[in-house]
């Protein structure tokens, strides 16, 4: 079970990379289309919130010139002994 959760998070850091990857690649008139095409209200933790945080923070991050904090990266949790 351990295992497949792990699996799991490390192909969810993956999807997010590539969602910031390609954020990145796309110029402000895009941002601001894909910022209109998604819903303004989501659940907490759906794809849509995780989207809207990542675009929200790629446009901000072009407006004050690369100004915004990074996300804190989560240091690893040992692996407990079985």
């Amino acid at each position: 079970m351990q295992n497949n959760a792990a699996e799991l998070l490390a192909e969810l850091g993956n999807c997010i990379k590539s969602i910031q990857a390609h954020l990145a690649t796309m110029d402000d008139a895009q941002l601001e289309d894909l910022l209109a095409s998604l819903p303004s209200k989501s659940t907490a933790g759906s794809a849509e919130m995780v989207m809207l945080i990542h675009l929200y923070r790629d446009i901000e991050n072009r407006k004050r010139g690369s100004n915004v904090l990074a996300f804190p990266a989560r240091k690893a949790r040992p692996t407990p002994a079985t």
